[in-house]
């Protein structure tokens, strides 16, 4: 069976389950015996029992049910023991065939008789290919143990074709088994054929955890030219799902290898062989069901608000990168058969797959740097032209035109024109390495299936003035959430780029605990920046265009961002708030990206993303995760 996915605080997310399906064959039970079998498959498994007496009259191997839990499949088959020992199943026999000389009888009997059909043009396909083996046997193109092996099969087939197993069970059926002696019988009951029908993945808390969790679909299998759904097969499609997918899925699956009567049963005697299957692993994610959903539930209230395409939010462990909730607007439910017309959309895990210009949020990256690396002059006073500036034939504006402003300040009144002249000295590869320092336009690494890697411009399209310019406020690179939730880590951890994580660890079929492979923490800038990072983005939250996302009682910093995009002829905004909550003593690294705002007075991310922001920091408080002062 598939593994099991949990969350942190031990609720099944998602798991398998296998559906049966249960025939009997109606003459192997005595007719004075059968309303026995009615009132004990009623009391046991809750069957109609006008319907088992339907199915019953039509006689052959008679379908009882299908969709069978595993339960009540159990408890058929306790059933099944207890009615052998009353008596309701007549013994069936079953005859095994095993030749060892071209010279038998039957056998020279077999091949004479195609011979003569084919003679008189009134062959059957089960004589053309008696004469095809012998006639590759003469030729050499297979030994003597293979063609005995092929006539043997074709004998029982030939025995067989007469028998109708519909109406006798007494008569002999035939089965090839080559590790018996010839014309050996065997008397089973056939009683209660239960059998799994297919396997089913459900998700108990339906689209809560969606897309985060991904979903599973059958696979595929060819039947006499035909493809059909292969129910027994889940072939994993997105999210966790598909990237854990070697992991979750089983090593081996149980079977019982031996021959089958001509109804397809499983004959159990001393022949038949088990293998015991192996499940996959459970994956127990580090994110807590129950923040995820008051998460939830705050984005659906924003979502309405803003009338929003969607939100995406996530909060993250600075320090060791574990994911503690993943939340997104747009999500299903992957119980459901039948989608919706934007089902494609809502499947994609858009914190990890869709990429967008970040916008003002990139600002404190570059600040960072350039901080780090000694390049800002601190005490230098800087022309902001009363918030236009032409840069070569681009016009630069800033939301809060500014006359002059201070390094500092232009990061806290997020201006533009001052992020132009603090870059304007950088060379195109030294932009591309001040981008790459922070992991723009690399993978993140986190668990969770087609990661986009944005889009980081050339080291030549970065020289250029004007393309320089607008990348220096988050225009013409792209980034995904997960990226940017990352790239703020640094700030809270003493400088460190980690890699964003889902998974706490993998349980193994006997219980034992593994845990995955994380990539090493790699120092990014210094421990003094970093704390410096923190304080100028308190003061972002204080001073500037952030303070919808201040929350009482806690030290809050971060950064807004909006970026206009056209979309089917208009304009939407992409308003977004990155940063962190913290108590002083445990700190959360926050973000929320709002796509395609069309609410016109609040398309800023300072009145869209910045109060929800505030809300989940809100929220860290409420629940224990932080402690107001």
């Amino acid at each position: 069976m598939r593994g099991q996915i949990s969350s942190l605080d031990n609720y099944i997310l998602a798991t398998s389950k296998k559906l049966y399906r249960v025939s009997i064959y109606v003459p192997s039970i005595y007719e004075e015996k059968r309303e026995l079998l009615f009132q004990l498959l009623h009391l046991y498994a809750d069957f109609d029992i006008k319907s088992l007496r339907d199915s019953i009259e039509k006689g052959g191997n008679a379908l009882i049910a299908t969709n069978v839990n595993s339960i009540d499949a159990a408890n058929l088959r306790i059933l099944n023991q207890k009615l052998a020992r009353l008596g309701v199943y007549k013994k069936c026999t079953f005859t095994y065939i095993n030749k060892t000389s071209l010279q038998d009888g039957e056998i020279k009997t077999l091949y004479a008789r195609a011979q003569v059909t084919h003679e008189k043009g009134s062959q059957t396909p089960l004589d053309i290919e008696v004469l095809q083996t012998m006639q590759s046997f003469e030729n050499g193109d297979i030994t003597e143990e293979n063609t005995l092996e092929k006539l043997n099969v074709l004998l029982v087939e030939y025995k067989n074709k007469d028998i109708d197993l519909s109406k006798e069970c007494y008569t002999p059926i035939f089965t090839y088994n080559s590790d018996v002696k010839n014309n050996a019988s065997t008397r089973i009951d056939r009683g209660l054929d239960i059998a799994v029908e297919k396997i089913e993945r459900t998700y108990p808390f339906k689209n809560l955890m969606q897309p985060l969790l991904g979903f599973t679909n059958y696979g595929k299998k060819i039947i006499n030219d035909k493809m059909y759904d292969d129910k027994m097969k889940l072939v994993a499609q997105s999210g966790v799902e598909k990237y854990r997918d070697g992991i979750l899925s089983p090593k081996r699956d149980g079977k019982i290898l031996g021959m089958a009567d001509k109804g397809g049963n499983i004959i159990l005697n001393r022949h038949a062989k088990t293998h015991e299957r192996t499940d996959g692993f459970q994956v127990q994610l580090t994110i807590p069901l129950t923040l995820q959903s008051k998460i939830q539930d705050i984005l659906n209230d924003a979502h309405k608000k803003y009338k929003a395409e969607q939100i995406v939010a996530g909060i993250m462990d600075p320090t060791t990168g574990e994911i503690l909730a993943l939340a997104s607007s747009s999500s299903f439910n992957p119980n459901i058969g039948k989608r919706d017309k934007d089902i494609a959309s809502k499947m994609r895990v858009a914190a990890a797959e869709r990429s967008f210009e970040p916008g003002s949020t990139i600002k404190p990256l570059i600040f960072a740097y350039l901080a780090n690396k000694k390049w800002i002059n601190f005490q230098e006073n800087f022309d902001l032209h009363d918030g236009i500036y032409q840069l070569r034939t681009y016009t630069i504006r800033d939301s809060t035109p500014l006359k002059s402003a201070t390094a500092e300040q232009i990061l806290i009144k997020s201006s533009n024109i001052g992020m132009t002249k603090l870059t304007r000295n950088l060379s195109g590869k030294q932009m591309q390495d001040m981008f790459q320092t922070f992991g723009i336009g690399e993978s993140t690494g986190i668990d969770i299936a087609n990661e986009a890697t944005g889009l980081l411009p050339k080291p030549s399209i970065l020289n250029r003035e004007v393309e320089k310019g607008t990348a220096s406020y988050g225009y013409g690179l792209r980034m995904t959430f997960i990226q940017l939730l990352r790239s703020y880590a640094p700030f809270n951890n003493g400088g460190f780029l980690v890699t964003p994580h889902v998974t706490k660890h993998f349980i193994a079929p006997d219980s034992k605990i593994f845990y995955p492979s994380i990539e090493s923490p790699r120092q990014i800038i210094s421990a003094e920046n970093a704390a410096y990072m923190q304080k100028i983005l308190h003061r972002v939250v204080k001073e500037g265009t952030g303070k919808r996302a201040d929350v009482a009682g806690l030290i809050v910093g971060g950064k807004t961002g909006t970026a206009r995009e056209r979309k089917d002829g208009e304009t939407i905004y992409n308003g977004s708030f990155f940063g962190y909550a913290s108590d002083g003593k445990k700190t959360y690294t926050i973000g929320v990206v709002t796509y395609g705002s069309q609410a016109n007075e609040d398309y800023y991310a300072g009145q869209t993303a910045a109060p929800v922001f505030a809300k989940i920091a809100d929220l860290l408080a409420q629940e224990g995760y932080l402690e107001r002062k």
